[in-house]
Formats: structure tokens, C-alpha cells, sequence
């Protein structure tokens, strides 16, 4: 493929299925710079080496959420302040929530020179929650001793119903993978700028066709967990961009990610409106998070669990932040959207090296989430998606190394993920069959771009009726799948392709290929050619 030619990589496959535009993902899109928010509360460390620091740090941050929104930044941005913690160190023996919109948690650095809080005492728990659902009073450490990682702590949202009327994709139309048109009974009631949720029912057709009904026993004699339809019903958050009235289709912004087969109930279409509150503009940076654990046992688990958990928020950010010794890095969960994980690295895990649920480093099993330029070390899984993932959501220009498990998508059916010049251990797309308790398919409609694994078992396979797309990857492929399936194409196999990155290069493109303008949303200068590396 010639330099800066993304049409050779836009051809269908045989099911009329295209690589999706990425471009779409991250903090309000990705076209628009992080703020910078200004400080309205300084926090110092204190001068007692054993204090608590829980109450202080909470309350400057309930004191900024306190605060009026002000308009800042770019597109339509709505911020309260900053939260400035001064260089030195904070001692933090519950956890740290930010539940309204516009407020940042900001440190003066992420070295040993700068700012870092230690996760101290024997608490279970996830420690930055950035959530809306969540009240101040949760970080209590009393409460954290009774709730951390429970449900209390991890709440759901949902949809609620509106005015509007629902309506469904049209009888035997096929909207293939990368469609923007989306064909619809009706359009009544809906305009141009309507958010909607796509809504695909699960079916025991399909899941009969993905013979995810027919799950062997797993080794130990235990049986597997069958696919159900009513655990598969994916919910898809968009935009509609335009309306054309004469064929009564729904343009939207960003493309599917899963295609819609008129053979199987057709997908609902409603008004996006969260049935509980979601937050937005919220970030922590500039940070140094270490968790306490009992040096006597190096699979302490009894301390920090996720050094950060993104949920219930819309448009935020983790950036130039440094975990060390948690049991799990850093964590946009299934409600969060439009999150940017930028320039963090994920070092040193303290947990059972190899049991599941742990060591999961950047994980975005929400919908438009980005990671980039990140780094971590020692993971079980160093980028992961979790299970029904609706995506899409990008990992580009990251590292991991050391790793005793596989990046790539993980548990059941996650889609329209994008792996960009990611350089790991093992890269598997693949059939899980009987593992994890019968999590069968991990994922489809992939996309692995000038990857680079330095293992030489990488695993691609593609489910029936989906594709993945296998460009660039350098690294081996193993002979000897551990369940047989139809295997993915490998596109230019050892041999990186031009453009360097699918993801910076779309996103040019759609910028009207200004690349001053993607250089300064970036923040960097003097280093980018056709595609970033930024």
C-alpha cells in the first residue's frame, strides 16, 4: 500500500464489511486538544508523615464540584476547576471520588520529584473512581472497608424511555460493518443532532450459528457457561449527522462496528437519555499513584486493585499518570465514552501473577475510549477489552512487555476494537471456546495495524459471518491454535505498510488533512509526517 492511501484498505469483504473510521474516539472526539483547567483549590502535603490525607484531598474536590460551570476550551466544553496537589506525598487510606462534572485531580508531576499519593492500609479496593453514579462520602475509609468492589461501588446505568417513538432497521436490509446509513421504518420524531442508542437483540439463532450454544466441558470436568440471547443484546450510542427523508435513512457519525443481518430480529432504535447521572470534562494528570502491600508475600492482594476506574462519564481523561504496585492498572468500565488514556504507564503489579481478574493494565470496555502512548510492564493482559464490548474504541503507539498472558480482546464478543502499532508479548484475536468458564469468541470486526508481538503463538481467527483485519502484524503465528476455526487473513505479514498509524492517518484525513491542527491538538511539534507518532 502507497503512502497515505487509505482506500486500498477501505475494500470490502466478501459480506460487504469495511474497516470502520476510527478516528471518532477519545476525549470529545480526539479532535480537540485536553484542557487545561485552571486550579481552584492547592492542597499541600502534610507535615505529618502518617496522616491520612483521605478527608483533605476529598473535600478540595467537593469544594471544586461545589463550584459553577464556566464554558473553557474547545467544543462545548463545561469546567468547575482544578484540584492542585503540590508536589510531595499523600497518604490515602480510602479512595479518592469525582462525581461531578468539570473537575480535575492534578498533580505537579509524575516522578519521584512530583506528586504521589500512596494507597496505603489492606483495602481491597479501586482507588481514583471518577464517576457520577458515586457519592463523596463512598471514599470514607469505614466504607471502603464494607463496600470496595462491590456493586455499591461499581453501579450501572441504563436507558430511560422519551417521547420520541422507537423505530427498527428495515426488513432484509444488510448494514454491514463501517456503514454510516442506517435504514429505518420511520423517521418520525427524530432530528439531526438526536443522539440514539442502535440497539441489536440477542437471538438464539445467531448464537446457534456461532455454535456458542455447544460450548465442550472445560478440563476440569466443569461445564461451560452457554450463550444466552439475553446476555447478548449490544447497545450502540450514536449520533444522527443527517437524515435522508426520500429512502428514510439515519446517517450517522460514527460507523457500525457490528453488522446488522436482516435474517436475525431487527435492531431498535431509540432516544439516547441515561436513566442516572453521567459526568463529563473530568480528568485526573500529572500523578504518581503507589499502592502499600505487605512486602512479605509478593502476591499480596489485600491493598489497591485499579489504580483508576473511568465510569458513568462522558468526555474525560487519565494523562501523564504513573501506577505502581496495584493489582490492575487503569480502567475506562462499560459506561464510560469518549475517554482518552494518554502518555501513563501501568508498572509493577502486586497480585497472583496469573489468576484472572488481575493484572488487567489499560482496559476500555466502554464505547470511543483511546489509549495512546502508554507503557506498561508484567501484566497478565497489557490493553484488554472485557466482555460484550460495543466499541468502537482504539489502543495505538503503546508498550507492553514482560506480560505472562495475551493483549487483545478478552471474555465474550467484543467489537470494533483497534489495535495500532502495539508492541506486546502475544496478540490474539481468537476463539476462546471452554475458557473462562465458556467465554467462547472473544471478539470480531478487529482491526490489528503494524502490530508487533515478539511471541511466536499469536492467535487470529474470525467467528462465522464476521471478519478481522490483519494488517502489517509482525510476529509469529502459531501452527496449533488451541481450538480449531476459520483463520484470519494476515495482510502484509512481517512487513509493515504505509500509512505508519490507521488510526492518525483517519484522523487527518477527516480533519480535512490539517496536520498543524492534529500537531497542535497533540501538543507536540516538529515530529509528525503523514501519520503522528503522537
Amino acid at each position: 500500500m502507497d503512502a497515505g492511501d487509505l482506500s486500498a484498505l477501505m475494500m470490502p469483504d466478501s459480506y460487504n464489511n469495511t474497516i470502520p473510521n476510527f478516528s471518532r474516539v477519545g476525549y470529545r472526539e480526539g479532535h480537540v486538544r485536553i484542557p487545561m483547567i485552571p486550579v481552584q483549590m492547592v492542597v499541600e502535603p502534610s507535615l505529618d508523615l502518617c496522616a491520612d490525607d483521605t478527608c483533605r484531598i476529598q473535600e478540595a474536590i467537593d469544594y471544586v464540584a461545589s463550584l459553577p460551570l464556566q464554558c473553557v476550551g474547545e467544543d462545548g466544553a463545561r469546567v468547575r476547576g482544578a484540584v492542585l496537589l503540590k508536589a510531595g506525598t499523600y497518604r490515602v487510606a480510602g479512595a479518592l471520588i469525582i462525581n461531578a462534572s468539570g473537575v480535575v485531580l492534578r498533580g505537579e508531576g509524575q516522578d519521584e520529584q512530583g506528586t504521589i499519593i500512596i494507597a496505603t492500609g489492606d483495602i481491597q479496593r479501586d482507588f481514583i473512581l471518577v464517576n457520577g453514579m458515586l457519592t463523596s462520602d463512598m471514599g470514607r475509609v469505614e466504607t471502603q472497608r464494607c463496600k470496595a468492589r462491590t456493586r455499591e461501588m461499581m453501579p450501572t446505568n441504563g436507558y430511560k424511555g422519551s417521547r420520541k417513538p422507537d423505530t427498527y432497521t428495515r426488513s432484509g436490509v444488510f448494514v454491514p460493518c463501517g456503514a454510516t446509513h442506517i435504514p429505518v421504518l420511520d423517521t418520525k420524531g427524530y432530528a439531526v443532532g438526536d443522539r440514539i442508542v442502535i440497539e441489536r437483540p440477542g437471538c438464539d439463532q445467531w448464537i446457534c450459528d456461532l455454535g456458542m450454544d455447544k460450548l465442550p466441558p472445560r478440563p476440569n470436568g466443569q461445564p461451560s457457561t452457554q450463550w444466552t440471547a439475553k446476555s447478548f443484546t449490544f447497545r450502540f450510542e450514536r449520533k444522527i449527522v443527517a437524515i435522508d427523508q426520500a429512502t428514510k435513512t439515519f446517517i450517522i457519525d460514527v460507523p457500525m462496528v457490528m453488522c446488522l443481518d436482516p435474517k436475525y430480529p431487527p435492531a431498535r432504535i431509540y432516544d439516547l437519555i441515561h436513566k442516572f447521572p453521567t459526568i463529563s470534562d473530568v480528568g485526573v494528570e500529572n500523578l504518581r499513584l503507589v499502592s502499600d502491600w505487605d512486602r512479605n508475600s509478593s502476591e499480596d492482594e489485600n491493598h489497591g486493585w485499579y489504580a483508576i476506574l473511568v465510569d458513568n462519564t462522558i468526555n474525560g481523561w487519565v494523562a501523564d499518570v504513573t501506577t505502581m504496585c496495584f493489582a490492575s492498572g487503569i480502567f475506562a468500565a462499560a459506561w464510560s465514552r469518549y475517554v482518552t488514556i494518554q502518555d501513563c504507564s501501568v508498572l509493577n503489579p502486586v497480585s497472583k501473577p496469573s489468576e484472572g481478574g488481575r493484572r488487567y493494565m489499560f482496559n476500555l470496555s466502554g464505547q470511543m475510549g483511546l489509549v495512546k502512548r502508554c507503557f506498561t510492564n508484567a501484566a497478565r493482559h497489557d490493553f484488554i477489552t472485557l466482555g460484550r464490548v460495543c466499541g468502537p474504541n482504539v489502543f495505538v503507539d503503546s508498550t507492553g512487555v514482560d506480560a505472562n498472558n495475551d493483549t487483545g480482546p478478552h471474555e465474550r464478543f467484543a467489537m470494533g476494537i483497534l489495535y495500532d502499532n502495539i508492541t506486546c508479548n502475544t496478540l490474539n484475536v481468537r476463539q476462546r471456546s471452554w475458557m473462562g468458564s465458556g467465554q467462547g469468541w472473544a471478539g470480531a470486526f478487529h482491526v490489528v495495524y503494524n502490530c508487533t508481538a515478539n511471541g511466536n503463538n499469536n492467535c487470529f481467527q474470525d467467528p462465522p459471518g464476521t471478519t478481522n483485519w490483519i494488517i502489517g502484524f509482525k510476529g509469529g503465528l502459531t501452527s496449533r491454535p488451541m481450538f480449531e476455526a476459520p483463520r484470519t487473513r494476515v495482510i502484509s505479514h512481517n512487513r509493515p505498510v504505509q500509512p505508519r498509524s490507521l488510526y492518525w492517518a483517519q484522523l487527518i484525513e477527516r480533519m480535512g488533512g490539517d496536520i498543524q491542527r492534529v500537531k497542535r491538538i497533540c501538543g507536540i511539534e516538529g515530529r509528525l509526517q503523514y501519520a503522528p507518532r503522537c
